[in-house]
């Protein structure tokens, strides 16, 4: 379990409905979200599944390099005496392969518990300041490690995309990038674990502090669409995307947990 920060895009909206409208967003995405039966399947081969391997250490499966699915399914049904219909049961399809029916949501990010507006993590421009379509919160209870801007003006924790100043949250955490590259250089600690996993290339730890800044572990955009770190080119597509919103497009700042 871990929490983690990430942007929702919204449509433009007075901010007594950015609340409503951020659950409505993420509701696809509560792993406790119940979907109607769908196949889970195991991998292909029953031989490289965990549960499967354990059961034969223990003598429950025989332990043979041809083991299939269909006797997998048999023994292991007979064991906890399921049938068709009983949750846990294993079913075997025309073409060998093993699937339990499942309802858990595939979609599933987080798990409906925390949710909460603000990490902070975001920079409204100067002239934005006292606009009241700004979400801004005290932040007097983020720990110091999580709380990357303390100490600087203009934090909040979204708004309309226009009020925001992504250059200037780029730039605060390249700095930040740099004075802490610069102190390890020079004797101290290494950087404990941030955004991104510090190396001796200065350079690369100012560029990765760019690209990290503004999208956070996540992003769910305007169509719906959840990407996050573990997709291939998520940061600079990320970055380009939030780069080119409509001015009115709401951006939110959101702490959730998985």
């Amino acid at each position: 379990m871990s929490k983690y920060d990430m942007l929702v895009v919204l449509p433009p909206m007075p901010p007594k409905q950015y609340r409503t409208a951020l659950v409505a967003a993420l509701a696809p995405y509560n792993s406790d979200l119940e979907v109607p039966p769908y196949r889970n399947y195991e991998s292909a081969d029953p031989n490289s599944v965990y549960w499967v391997r354990m059961n034969k250490e223990r003598g429950v499966l025989p332990d043979r390099a041809d083991l299939g699915w269909s006797e997998v399914a048999d023994l292991m049904n007979a064991l906890t005496g399921s049938v068709p219909g009983d949750h846990g049961h294993l079913y075997v399809d025309d073409a060998g392969h093993g699937y339990h029916l499942s309802t858990f949501n595939p979609r599933g990010e987080w798990d409906g518990l925390t949710l909460r507006i603000g990490g902070p993590r975001l920079l409204h421009r100067p002239d934005a300041a006292g606009d009241p379509r700004l979400e801004k919160h005290a932040y007097g209870d983020v720990p110091q490690d999580r709380d990357l801007l303390r100490g600087l003006p203009g934090r909040c924790d979204g708004g309309p995309r226009g009020l925001l100043d992504f250059e200037a949250l780029r730039a605060a955490h390249e700095r930040l990038a740099g004075e802490r590259h610069d102190a390890w250089a020079a004797g101290g600690d290494a950087p404990s674990a941030w955004l991104f996993p510090f190396t001796a290339d200065r350079a690369e730890n100012l560029a990765q502090a760019r690209a990290n800044a503004v999208p956070g572990y996540a992003l769910l955009r305007l169509d719906g669409t959840w990407t996050d770190k573990c997709d291939d080119g998520y940061l600079p597509e990320a970055n380009a995307y939030l780069d080119a919103l409509d001015p009115e497009s709401v951006v939110l700042d959101v702490c959730c947990h998985c």
